[in-house]
């Protein structure tokens, strides 16, 4: 601990995280699991000061904005797949507050129905295709599946709680 190897860490918590290095990290390998799935993937804006850090365990977040970013790459490659209209990037910002960091993951994928909000903290519930279904050879195959297992948001939801935060969806249909 009196030694961090790598610097500005100690066990699993980075003392100096930048948000906005993690989300660009994360929209990275998401795009490409969005390539690999569709084609073609959204662009991912990124908006936020590059230099603000807080201390926080860099995997969790990581994991969280992955799981955010998968949800509304696939809602808006979905939505567009078939339009002649480019796909509007997906954004992301980064707000340092007094006494927040506010991660905002907003996209023109199409929103959640109203129906279905109530369970999306629910594990096992998704609003994609059960991957299992459609991809029948999916144990033998080495596929990856980009969304449909359902628990993405509900694990990223426990994470953000944990650390003593917060993790909430609003969605607007259409």
């Amino acid at each position: 601990l009196h030694n961090p190897n790598p610097p500005h860490c100690v066990a699993c918590i980075h003392t100096k995280m930048s948000p906005v290095e993690v989300a660009r990290n994360a929209s990275e390998d998401a795009r490409a699991m969005c390539l690999r799935e569709y084609g073609s993937s959204p662009d991912v804006n990124i908006y936020g000061d590059p230099t603000f850090t807080f201390p926080y365990v860099p995997a969790h977040l990581q994991l969280m904005v992955f799981e955010l970013l998968k949800n509304s790459l696939r809602a808006v490659q979905e939505r567009y797949m078939d339009s002649d209209k480019v796909a509007p990037p997906v954004r992301i910002i980064v707000a340092d507050g007094i006494e927040d960091v506010t991660i905002k993951v907003s996209d023109e994928g199409g929103g959640i129905p109203r129906s279905g909000l109530p369970n999306i903290f629910t594990y096992l519930y998704s609003t994609a295709q059960n991957p299992l279904d459609e991809h029948s050879d999916l144990g033998t195959s080495e596929a990856v599946t980009m969304a449909g297992y359902g628990y993405g948001i509900p694990i990223s939801h426990l994470y953000a709680w944990y650390f003593g935060g917060d993790l909430q969806i609003i969605s607007m249909e259409g």
